[in-house]
């Protein structure tokens, strides 16, 4: 044989592993270990808590030490197909210019997961399958992603760890603090799937398109107030808020960070980054939850911005954690330095109840009944509402749409907004707390995402709560502090789906859209 092809993640080196490889390069003279690293464009999250080209640090630190014959390979991660070992040898004899082109007649594939294994064999390969069934015993020896389970549970020091580990791949872990960054991984709340993304129901193209599409809009109300030197965007999304600031002759000499924690919003940062779509900035971009980590020092920055990020820190971590982010937000700034916060809002009065005649000639009747509502919040069998597609909600009435949010609107926290259904002078209305009409008004055209949406509080906060907030936190709010009024939101999507009035009939004059914050640290 040629070729040892060795398939896998490689989070970790065992030093069965490198045993194993030295026995098969013994039994096949003249042959070299090619490391395919799958998934190599992950990192940060809980399947693949560190980044590929750190890996590949890691097998070569290895392959140095052992003098191991060996070539590796970045593999970008793709969805499970059937055809996958396929696409990994297709890939690596593109990447080598055909240098490396393996066959069943020249390689041997070097693997322990079954499903893999099936894959290789259909094309034919020879396997040797490493850790199954490798004891005297027949059991299967502890695979690499065994250990870093290890790691996560006891650490990186437990004697279990230091016995498997390869003494290379230790080193590389203590140089590095590989252990600490899969630990943080794994400890962060606000990571939802493998993937590293917040919520699994969000809808990342449609929540880019509308991300960028609005920007200008939000960063024209407050590029004037960003103070230059350290400036950095939480929450970044797809880097759009620095791209624009950056562009302004004021802070050509700042430096820019966008934290963001969701690995596709991320991975869309790296892109733009790298076909040069912020020009010669010093921009830098960390996948973090900053809730978790300590990126930056006391008293070293001057400006942070966070756009449409508190209601996320509210909705997915809760009060208290978004208590603890102004604290740090604080702790964080220089004296003289600013916080600018861009969010949504929630009314004034949001306590005060409001009726409401919702349209129900917009669109087919539908969505929960009332007895349905009951049902759901008795916790009574028979009351699970099926998730709707985007088309079939966007076909109901006003009417029906607002039954439908008020059964999946926080559902799972258990903190859904209620409603009855009133006549007042012979009309039917909605009566309810007018903070939840702004909850399901704000949401209700967000159809692509609508569960996703579903978990988030918008409308926990009115601009005089946030002012106490944060004077709370020691801030100085400035008087460029306001509340918005979105003229586009109101006419085109709130007016025609309500109509608002207080308890004595009077019309309730439209609310707040967004607010923004403009938060000063003090200078003594």
């Amino acid at each position: 044989m040629r070729y040892i092809l060795f398939p896998g993640r490689h989070h970790l080196v065992t030093r069965f592993q490198v045993a194993r490889l030295q026995q098969l390069l013994a039994a096949h003279p003249g042959a070299e270990v090619i490391w395919a690293i799958t998934s190599a464009n992950h990192g940060g999250t809980q399947r693949n808590p560190i980044p590929g080209t750190r890996r590949l640090g890691l097998i070569e630190a290895v392959a140095a030490v052992e003098e191991l014959p060996s070539r590796t390979f970045l593999i970008a991660n793709r969805q499970p197909k059937p055809d996958f070992a396929h696409y990994v040898i297709e890939e690596i004899r593109t990447q080598s210019g055909g240098a490396v082109t393996m066959t069943p007649t020249t390689t041997i594939v070097a693997c322990s997961t079954p499903a893999v294994i099936a894959d290789y064999e259909r094309l034919g390969y020879t396997i040797d399958t490493f850790e199954l069934g490798a004891t005297p015993d027949g059991e299967d020896l502890p695979r690499p992603w065994d250990l870093v389970e290890r790691v996560i549970a006891v650490g990186l020091e437990d004697p279990s760890v230091i016995q498997a580990i390869h003494p290379a791949a230790l080193a590389h872990y203590r140089r590095y603090g590989l252990a600490e960054t899969i630990r943080q991984v794994y400890a962060d709340p606000l990571i939802d799937s493998d993937d590293g993304d917040i919520t699994i129901t969000r809808d990342y193209a449609s929540y880019r398109a509308a991300f960028e599409d609005n920007a200008w809009r939000k960063v024209g109300e407050f590029a004037h107030l960003v103070r230059p030197g350290r400036i950095v965007d939480v929450g970044c999304a797809t880097g759009q808020t620095i791209k624009l600031l950056s562009e302004r002759p004021a802070l050509f000499e700042s430096d820019f960070y966008g934290v963001e924690v969701a690995r596709p919003l991320y991975e869309i940062c790296l892109q733009r980054a790298a076909i040069g779509e912020f020009g010669d900035a010093n921009v830098f971009f960390h996948q973090r939850n900053i809730m978790q980590t300590t990126l930056f020092e006391p008293n070293s920055l001057d400006t942070v911005i966070t756009m449409a990020l508190t209601h996320e820190i509210y909705s997915y971590l809760g009060p208290v954690a978004l208590e603890e982010f102004c604290e740090r937000v604080f702790t964080m700034l220089r004296p003289g330095g600013v916080w600018i916060n861009f969010d949504v809002v929630g009314p004034d009065g949001g306590d005060e109840p409001v009726l409401v005649r919702f349209r129900s000639d917009d669109g087919a009747p539908g969505g929960p009944t009332p007895d349905d509502r009951s049902a759901q919040l008795a916790g009574r069998s028979g009351s699970h509402v099926a998730q709707l597609s985007a088309s079939e909600l966007g076909g109901l009435s006003s009417a029906a749409r607002f039954r439908q949010f008020a059964q999946d609107f926080r559902r799972e926290e258990g903190d859904q907004i209620s409603y009855r259904e009133v006549a007042v002078g012979g009309e039917e209305y909605v009566e309810l707390r007018r903070a939840d009409l702004y909850e399901f008004l704000s949401k209700k055209d967000y159809l692509n995402s609508w569960y996703s949406e579903a978990h988030e509080r918008f409308c926990f906060f009115s601009p005089a709560d946030w002012v106490a907030r944060l004077e709370g936190a020691g801030f100085v709010v400035t008087p460029d502090a306001r509340p918005i009024q979105n003229p586009w939101l109101i006419a085109n999507r709130f007016a025609p789906a309500a109509e608002v009035f207080l308890s004595d009939g009077a019309p309730d004059p439209w609310s707040w859209t967004n607010v923004l914050l403009v938060a000063e640290k003090p200078t003594v």
